[in-house]
């Protein structure tokens, strides 16, 4: 059996990747798939053929289609996880996204500011701009936490607008 190139590790990996998935250089480099110069080389081409975008600097994906609006842009979580992959960071989602998980609110966040354990940032990757700022480690458990979860909706949603909607909303979720 004739040695795999690069390219070809490479478009293989790709290929097993679901539409909208947002990857990095970096991660086919320590998954073994090829030198950093190879790997990069490739993608290059694959984004110059359509079948990756080139998001930004170091951050690409596996475009997602839609029929009548054509090629949609990646999910910031999807461009979170990219993130959080590429430099080890912890990233959690907004207090205001838990009280839209719990249905306290229908408010989505237009600009959302994720909380990390790493230096604050703006990332500009794919179109969009996401904020991340520092959290310390007790602020970042609260995702994996039911009650910290519940904390964090209440805080959102602020004391003056609690009300007996809330509060029989997140006996529902406990």
């Amino acid at each position: 059996m004739a040695a795999q190139t690069t390219a070809e590790a490479v478009r293989r990996y790709v290929r097993r990747l679901e539409p909208g998935t947002v990857f990095t250089p970096a991660q086919l480099v320590r998954e073994r798939v090829g030198s950093d110069r190879a790997v990069r080389e490739t993608l290059r081409r694959l984004a110059a053929d359509g079948t990756v975008r080139r998001l930004s600097k170091g951050y690409y994906d596996v475009p997602r289609m839609n029929a009548r609006i054509g090629v949609l842009s990646p999910t910031p979580e999807a461009i979170i996880a990219a993130h959080a992959r590429k430099t080890g960071a912890t990233i959690e989602r907004p207090e205001l996204d838990a009280a839209n998980r719990l249905g306290l609110t229908t408010q989505v966040v237009a600009r959302p500011v994720y909380r990390t354990n790493l230096f604050p940032r703006e990332l500009k990757i794919g179109g969009q701009t996401i904020r991340l700022q520092t959290a310390g480690p007790r602020s970042l458990a609260r995702d994996t936490n039911p009650a910290e979860l519940v904390i964090d909706a209440l805080q959102a949603i602020g004391k003056a607008h609690i009300t007996e909607r809330e509060i029989a909303k997140v006996r529902e979720f406990v």
